[in-house]
């Protein structure tokens, strides 16, 4: 039995013994009614719950960006989640069976529509951090299709004990939008926003996420998937954010040059990694192992394939790869891995493209700082400029304007 399955097993246990629910604050219930301003309260994981979207408000149709073009307009049913650790969040909703019901569910960074992370029509999971989410059950369509369902929520926190069982449900069909922050902290002396100064040119503080430039502004960007090829990108340097995987040099680049930035070249890369005084690791000579995202104990394609077979490599960039637990973490997580300017995550989390034309990735990832090259030496010429898969990333830099 998969992870999922036996938390879902397990919740349904503990349903059984404690009259239906499990988690749910009855304290808060004297007050909570669904809406989106007296949301019901998930007190404790794993969380089941049954109710029926004919008591819900009809406040919402649209959940964009998750699905801008699918109707929700049916009465919904909100639900609020306090997050105490890292790990990955799940939530599925069955609808009655034999019915004409049809409710979807919604993950929420806030309670806010546009602040959607994934969605559903019965199972939805993301990777998250500590901080209050929100789960809707909306009806599709209309009030017409409203009606009782079950709802089961969960938290994996730790990577499965065997490197060839997953420890989350991933099909990869819908990669989570994860990213809904896009601002930028001001800039250094004679740098763009994000931005930090190194010698006399500036780079990213950290990995960049990117967003499609649409007429009506920013839209997220899957970090676990790659993006269109035909998409205009905008690269980011936000603290807390999910850095952007999946992602080849062609793309990084028009990325930075739309955020008014570059490619970092190879001694651009090299120098804001090593410092003034060319260190191996951001942090000086010595190899401190965990101060960066610097390696796993299992490999994730072996995991999330659950085979130790070499064919799972031949499938780098599936969307799931980066989501397991102790993988890819946020920009800023490992607060040591920085380097004297400022600088954070060079050695580990994401490679990182540079300018070089023959397509040249730098610093190792989450899974490897030393194959290719110790920390700031780690240097990889294996793939063109074309090529992405779950561990490339990048920065930009810039020239300072004084």
């Amino acid at each position: 039995m998969d992870a999922r399955k036996y938390l879902v097993a397990t919740a349904w246990l503990v349903s059984a013994c404690h009259g239906g629910e499990v988690g749910r604050d009855t304290l808060a219930q004297d007050e909570a009614d669904g809406s989106w301003d007296r949301p019901l309260a998930i007190a404790a994981l794993p969380f089941v719950d049954q109710g029926t979207t004919l008591d819900g408000t009809s406040q919402v149709d649209r959940y964009d960006p998750c699905a801008p073009g699918t109707s929700e307009a049916g009465p919904e049913v909100v639900y609020r989640l306090e997050v105490t650790e890292p790990g990955f969040l799940w939530a599925q909703v069955d609808d009655a069976p034999g019915d004409h019901v049809d409710v979807d569910v919604h993950l929420l960074a806030e309670a806010d529509p546009s602040l959607c992370i994934t969605r559903d029509n019965s199972f939805l999971g993301a990777p998250v951090q500590p901080g209050v989410y929100f789960l809707v059950l909306d009806t599709w369509t209309d009030e017409t299709f409203a009606g009782a369902y079950s709802l089961e929520v969960d938290l994996v926190t730790e990577a499965a004990s065997a490197c060839n069982r997953s420890s989350i449900e991933c099909d990869g069909m819908v990669p989570p939008f994860v990213n809904v922050d896009f601002v930028e902290a001001p800039g250094e002396q004679g740098c763009l926003p994000g931005m930090v100064r190194v010698a006399d040119f500036c780079v990213d503080r950290y990995e960049a996420i990117v967003a499609e430039v649409t007429d009506d502004g920013l839209r997220p960007v899957s970090p676990y998937a790659t993006p269109a090829r035909n998409a205009s990108l905008m690269a980011l340097s936000v603290e807390g954010a999910v850095p952007q995987g999946h992602i080849s040099q062609v793309q990084a680049a028009d990325a930075c040059s739309m955020a008014g930035k570059r490619l970092c070249s190879e001694d651009e890369w090299v120098r804001a990694c090593s410092g003034s005084q060319g260190s191996t690791y951001p942090y000086g000579d010595q190899r401190e192992p965990g101060r960066c995202n610097d390696a796993r104990a299992c490999h994730p394609a072996t995991q999330t394939f659950e085979s130790f077979s070499d064919s799972v490599y031949a499938n780098l960039d599936h969307p799931c790869v980066s989501q397991l637990p102790e993988g890819l973490a946020i920009t800023g997580a490992h607060a040591d891995c920085r380097t004297e300017d400022g600088v954070m995550d060079m050695m580990g989390n994401l490679h990182e493209w540079t300018s070089d034309p023959s397509g040249v990735f730098r610093g190792g990832y989450y899974v490897d700082t030393y194959r290719n090259g110790d920390g700031c030496e780690y240097d990889t010429e294996a793939h063109g400029v074309s090529y992405d898969d779950y561990s490339t990333g990048f920065r930009c830099c810039a020239d300072a304007t004084e």
